[in-house]
C-alpha cells in the first residue's frame, strides 16, 4: 500500500469527536492523485502521526482549486538538456561572496524574532512576512528593476512574498521562480498551533534565507537577467500548499511563461554521509538533470535521486500546474530532521557550511537559467 492509503486508512482510528462539526476539506495526496474530503483535525492528525513516524504529512489542501482541467505540463520554453555551465566569469565571482553567518543571520531572526510564522490567526506570521518583504526592500532600493509585493490570499491570514528582478533581455516575458515557504508549525500542539512556539529554523527558515540571500548577492553584484527573476516566499505550505497554489494556479490561468522553478526546503541539517538529494517525483527529470550538472561544475558536492513519495513541499503546486520544478533537499526523507514541526527546530541544530552548497546552486541556477540580458 502507498503512504498516502496508509495514511487515509488511519482515519476510521480518529475519534469521532475530532471529526464532528468541523468544515470539510478537499485533500490531495499526489498531484492529480485521489482527493478526500476531511476536516481540519483530521488532517493535522494524519500530519502529526506521519512526522512521527518519520515523514512529513505530504497532502495538497485543493478546497479551493479542486480542478485538474489545468493540469498537464505546458509545453517547455527551453530545452534543459541543452543548458551547459557557460557563465563562470559571472557566476564564480558571485559565488566567492557566500557567506554562511548571512544565512545564519536570516535563520536566526525568523526563528527567534517571532513565536511562530503560523499561515492564520497568527500576528508572528505575518509579521515575519512583512519583514521578509521589508528586507527586500532595502536590498533593492538602489534599483528600477525589482520590485516587490506581497500577495495576500482570500483564505488565511499571511501572506507571501515575491521580489522580482525584472528581465531586460529579448526573453523578458518568460520568469525563472526560485522559492521556498515562510511559515513554520508545531505539530505536538494539535489544538494550538496559531499560538505554539514553531521557530522553523531548518523548515523553513533555512530555504527562506537560501531563497533571500540569493537575491541579495545577485543584486549586490549587478547582475541583470534576459529572463525574469522571481523570488518567492509562500505561505501556508504546512497546511497543504496554500500559498503556493494560489500563486502557481494564478500563474497558469494568465498564461505566464514560467520556464523552471526551484524550491528550498530545509537545506542546513544533512545525514550523517552529507549528499544533497534531488527530489525525482513531482519534478521534472530534465531540470533534474540540469540541476545535477550545475551541483557538479559549481558547489562540486556530492548529490542523488531520492523519491519523497508524496506531494512534500511547494514544488508539486507549480507540477500540478504544469509549469517545469526541481527540489534539491538536505537529506533523504526517511533520514530528514526529526526536530521539524516541534520547539526544537532551533538554530544551534544547523550545519550552516551545508547550507552554502544550496546557495551557491540557487545563484548558478538562477544566472545559467534566466542568463546575463545582452
Amino acid at each position: 500500500m502507498s503512504s498516502s492509503v496508509l495514511l487515509l486508512a488511519g482515519l476510521s482510528l480518529l475519534p469521532l469527536s475530532s471529526q464532528a462539526g468541523e468544515p470539510l476539506r478537499l485533500i490531495e495526496f499526489q498531484p492529480g492523485g485521489p482527493q478526500k474530503w476531511m476536516s481540519r483535525t483530521e488532517m493535522d492528525l494524519i500530519s502529526h502521526a506521519a512526522h512521527k513516524s518519520g515523514r512529513c504529512g505530504g497532502y495538497m489542501d485543493v478546497t479551493d482549486f479542486p480542478s485538474s482541467e489545468a493540469m498537464g505540463f505546458v509545453e517547455a520554453l527551453v530545452d534543459f538538456d541543452k543548458i551547459q555551465p557557460t557563465h563562470e566569469a559571472i557566476v564564480q565571482p558571485i559565488l566567492q561572496n557566500v557567506d554562511a553567518s548571512d544565512l545564519i543571520a536570516i535563520i536566526t531572526h525568523l526563528s527567534n524574532q517571532y513565536n511562530n510564522r503560523y499561515y492564520n490567526n497568527s500576528a508572528s506570521g505575518v509579521e515575519a512576512a512583512q519583514w521578509i518583504k521589508a528586507e527586500y526592500e532595502k536590498i533593492g532600493a538602489a534599483r528600477n528593476d525589482i520590485k516587490v509585493e506581497l500577495i495576500t490570499h482570500r483564505k488565511f491570514d499571511q501572506p507571501s512574498v515575491i521580489a522580482t528582478i525584472e528581465g531586460s533581455g529579448p526573453n523578458k516575458n518568460e520568469i525563472v521562480v526560485i522559492g521556498g515557504h515562510i511559515d513554520s508549525i508545531n505539530h505536538d500542539q494539535i489544538f494550538y498551533k496559531s499560538r505554539a512556539r514553531a521557530p522553523g529554523a531548518d523548515d523553513n527558515a533555512s530555504g527562506t534565507a537560501t531563497v533571500m540571500q540569493t537575491f541579495k548577492l545577485l543584486v549586490d553584484s549587478g547582475f541583470k537577467p534576459n529572463r525574469t527573476l522571481q523570488f518567492m516566499g509562500y505561505a501556508g505550505e504546512e497546511a497543504g500548499l496554500l500559498g503556493s497554489q494560489d500563486i502557481a494556479k494564478k500563474y497558469r490561468d494568465q498564461n505566464k511563461a514560467v520556464v523552471a522553478v526551484m524550491q528550498f526546503d530545509m537545506t542546513m541539517l544533512p545525514e550523517s554521509t552529507p549528499v544533497v538529494q534531488l527530489i525525482n517525483d513531482n519534478t521534472n527529470d530534465s531540470l533534474n538533470r540540469l540541476t545535477g550538472r550545475l551541483l557538479d561544475h559549481y558547489v562540486k558536492v556530492k548529490w542523488t535521486l531520492s523519491a519523497c513519495g508524496y506531494a512534500c513541499s511547494d514544488h508539486a503546486s507549480w507540477t500540478r500546474n504544469g509549469y517545469s520544478s526541481t527540489f534539491p533537499v538536505e537529506a533523504p526523507i526517511s533520514a530528514i530532521n526529526k526536530t521539524i514541526h516541534t520547539a526544537r527546530d532551533t538554530v544551534d541544530i544547523l550545519n550552516p557550511g551545508y547550507g552554502t552548497h544550496f546557495l551557491k546552486l540557487a545563484i548558478a541556477f538562477a544566472v545559467e537559467i534566466a542568463q546575463p540580458a545582452q
